[in-house]
């Protein structure tokens, strides 16, 4: 989940005291990052909110991880900004039980909201493997297929991972092992140019 550099994919943005923050957004400068931010929100930068929560989230230098932080940054962002990656850190608080009882159809219901608006491919993925899991919704191969699909289509290359994973728990094998290598294969040549790359990054 989170990565030494940059701790999530944020998009770009026009606001370029934002972007100025976003330079140093990473671990080694979380203090210095959520500063920057806290000071933009206070400012009646509502972009930024999203961002601290991130930092509470991973933590970093001189800042502790604090889930309770994090879920109201975030849970402010999706108020007032409507921002992706507010939605799903709130969905990862949710789905592996960050600093919160583990609430698998508080993440659903994230997921769809999200899926409202975007084909979000995080979104999709993690739908996919709720269906895939019975997690706050009855097990449905086909739906999981479906949602891991659209994941993988979008290029999120742990979509195609469990589409094998899938294919091998109804019985298809030989099937599930070609997809899971090409996965692999797939990981394996991005990685080797971007280590970072959002594509091969575990949610």
């Amino acid at each position: 989940m989170c990565q030494e550099t940059k701790i999530l994919n944020f998009p770009k943005t026009t606001n370029q005291k934002i972007k100025n923050a976003i330079n140093n957004f990473g671990f080694e400068t979380a203090d210095t990052a959520l500063r920057e931010f806290v000071n933009l929100i206070d400012n009646g930068c509502d972009e930024a909110f999203a961002f601290v929560g991130a930092i509470y989230e991973c933590g970093g230098n001189h800042v502790n991880q604090d889930y309770d932080k994090a879920l109201f940054y975030y849970e402010q962002s999706v108020e007032r900004y409507g921002a992706v990656e507010a939605y799903l850190g709130l969905v990862r608080i949710y789905y592996y039980g960050l600093g919160v009882e583990r609430d698998y159809c508080k993440a659903f219901e994230y997921c769809t909201t999200l899926l409202e608006e975007t084909n979000n491919m995080y979104a999709n993925y993690m739908i996919g493997k709720m269906y895939m899991d019975g997690c706050c919704v009855e097990k449905d191969s086909n739906k999981a297929k479906v949602y891991f699909t659209k994941a993988w289509e979008s290029g999120y290359v742990f979509g195609l991972t469990n589409l094998g994973l899938l294919e091998q728990s109804i019985g298809n094998i030989i099937k599930g092992w070609y997809l899971r290598i090409k996965a692999g294969f797939i990981a394996f040549m991005i990685a080797r140019k971007n280590i970072d790359d959002h594509r091969i990054r575990e949610f």
